[in-house]
């Protein structure tokens, strides 16, 4: 049996462009085909709620990934996790969020996605499941909000 992996941002990256991996809660796919998820564990990593945004082919390396807080329409980057989305991007991620999803229990894929963020063993950092979403047509990175 190998040597087990520690659980950093290369790790989740790596797992990430495998054609499989398991480390990850589906949300679902934007009409445009960027694909909306959330890591397991993430809270490990960083004590920022956000959400992952990726153009992934199957046998290829991700052409795209970011990362965006779930609290407010700004990104989160950190290593291999740095593209900015296009005004198109952002106004296709805002109707996939909107939009009833694959999981019929909750009224959007919004909904569902704050539940997975709380329920995919991110308990340590727990967000409210009525957050409001942001306006992520607005989105922008830190230095560009001046916070």
């Amino acid at each position: 049996m190998g040597k087990k992996e520690a659980f950093t941002y290369d790790f989740v990256l790596k797992d990430l462009n495998k054609d499989y991996h398991s480390s990850y809660g589906r949300i679902g796919f934007t009409d445009d085909g960027y694909e909306v998820f959330i890591v397991t564990d993430d809270y490990m990593l960083s004590d920022i709620p956000h959400f992952h945004y990726r153009k992934k082919e199957k046998g290829k390396k991700m052409s795209f990934h970011t990362c965006i807080r779930l609290d407010k329409a700004e990104y989160y980057h950190h290593t291999g996790n740095e593209d900015v989305l296009s005004d198109t991007q952002k106004e296709n991620l805002m109707k996939f969020l909107q939009k009833l999803g694959r999981n019929i229990r909750y009224q959007n894929n919004w909904e569902y996605m704050l539940f997975s963020w709380n329920h995919e063993n991110n308990y340590k950092m727990v967000v409210d499941e009525d957050l409001e979403m942001p306006n992520y047509t607005k989105l922008t990175s830190k230095s560009e909000s001046g916070n």
